[in-house]
């Protein structure tokens, strides 16, 4: 009697199976570090704006007491577009 070869699990089959079991099981715990790397990431840069606000907010204040509120506010402005420019400076610098 012989077995029908349709039915009877091939050792290819099978190892293409646990091949697929193993990519996926690596890949699972890639998505994971990935989360969970993103997620403190995110904390980190949630903190840094909420500090930046305090900052500015200081710095704003110490220029006003010493300035006037037009020229502080002048001041900080400028100063946050001086960052923003040189931001997307040092990201287009990078890109090449």
């Amino acid at each position: 009697m012989s077995a029908d070869p349709g039915r009877a699990p091939s050792t290819l089959g099978l190892a293409l199976r646990s091949l697929a079991l193993v990519g996926l099981s690596m890949a699972g715990g890639s998505v994971q570090r990935i989360a969970t790397s993103l997620a403190g990431w995110l904390a980190v840069a949630a903190l840094a704006v909420a500090s930046l606000c305090f900052l500015t907010q200081a710095a704003h204040a110490a220029l006003a007491l010493a300035l006037g509120g037009v020229y502080a506010s002048l001041i900080v402005g400028l100063g946050y577009l001086f960052l923003a420019l040189a931001t997307a400076l040092v990201l287009q610098f990078r890109q090449r």
